[in-house]
């Protein structure tokens, strides 16, 4: 079924998607590890250590089994100001080697954190794809955060001031740009970002202080429009691609309309795909108990299969 009025700029519809997959119990295998060579950083038992892993065959992530290019990763520190940061990155050497830089994509994780198999897994999925891709650290935990009062409290100052949660993503897209396997041509680095990472890379298109940022795409984002940006006179801001769930329950129309009025306000063109049906967190295999739908949340495989594949020609 088609929307129509409600959202009149430019809107593309996805159907209802199929009934929640079961292909995913407890029963099937635990995790499809593609060919990833750790270096420098962390050793490998270290990193799998201090990393959440919901247990889900990387064939039922969205962006599934593809490509067989072996690639390298490595985690490695940065900064945003006195804030200790941990990136995780994943290239293909071969590629770099043979053709020279790659294309950056920055992901951005949900309010959990970065030390999880769901955004490690991403990362190589992008570097089989050509990028050289990098998961920021909005926390700077060293670990995901599953308590709720210890993860508001780190988040908490980023919400209350925009700009510094802006910042925070900056200092990472500053980290990717001076990476040898990058380009560093005009516009060559996108991002992505899920749930709270969605906001996180808005807001840093928003803020229009990231130069080589071509666009950004949100996954089932937290959509707002925080009135301390305003359209700057410094060149075109980054282009947005927002991937939005109906029947999310964190964003109604009203804030819907009101992001999409705000971006439009600072000189951003979007798009928008709603997905008919989807709750929050689509993208997401194991959100499929019924207290993650009392709560908002329910995987739709339809919606997160056709959601990557947007983003993946968007970022092309």
């Amino acid at each position: 079924r088609q929307h129509t009025a409600d959202i009149s700029l430019r809107m593309a519809c996805a159907n209802k998607a199929v009934s929640i997959s079961h292909s995913f119990a407890a029963s099937s295998p635990r995790v499809y590890r593609r060919p990833v060579r750790a270096v420098r950083g962390r050793t490998c038992a270290e990193a799998s250590s201090m990393h959440f892993d919901a247990g889900i065959p990387l064939e039922g992530l969205p962006w599934g089994v593809e490509g067989s290019r072996e690639v390298e990763s490595r985690t490695f520190s940065y900064r945003d100001g006195d804030i200790a940061l941990e990136a995780y990155m994943a290239w293909d050497a071969a590629k770099v080697a043979a053709e020279g830089p790659r294309p950056g994509v920055l992901v951005a994780h949900t309010a959990i954190g970065m030390q999880e198999y769901f955004i490690t897994s991403c990362c190589q999925s992008l570097a089989r794809l050509g990028y050289t891709a990098m998961a920021l650290d909005l926390f700077g935990a060293g670990q995901c955060v599953l308590d709720k009062e210890v993860r508001n409290s780190i988040l908490q100052p980023l919400r209350d001031d925009r700009r510094r949660l802006a910042k925070r993503v900056q200092a990472a897209y500053d980290a990717l740009v001076n990476e040898s396997s990058v380009v560093k041509e005009t516009s060559g680095v996108a991002a992505v970002g899920f749930c709270l990472g969605g906001q996180a890379v808005l807001d840093l298109a928003r803020a229009n202080t990231a130069k080589g940022l071509r666009g950004v795409v949100s996954f089932h984002g937290v959509l707002d429009h925080p009135s301390i940006f305003t359209k700057s006179g410094e060149g075109k801001p980054p282009n947005a691609l927002i991937l939005h769930g109906e029947s999310d329950p964190f964003t109604d129309e009203h804030k819907l309309r009101e992001c999409l009025d705000g971006l439009t306000s600072l000189g951003m063109t979007w798009d928008l795909h709603v997905y008919s049906g989807a709750k929050h967190a689509f993208t997401r295999p194991e959100k499929t108990t019924d207290e993650d739908f009392d709560s908002g949340f329910q995987y739709d495989a339809r919606a997160a299969s056709q959601s990557w594949s947007s983003c993946k020609t968007f970022i092309e």
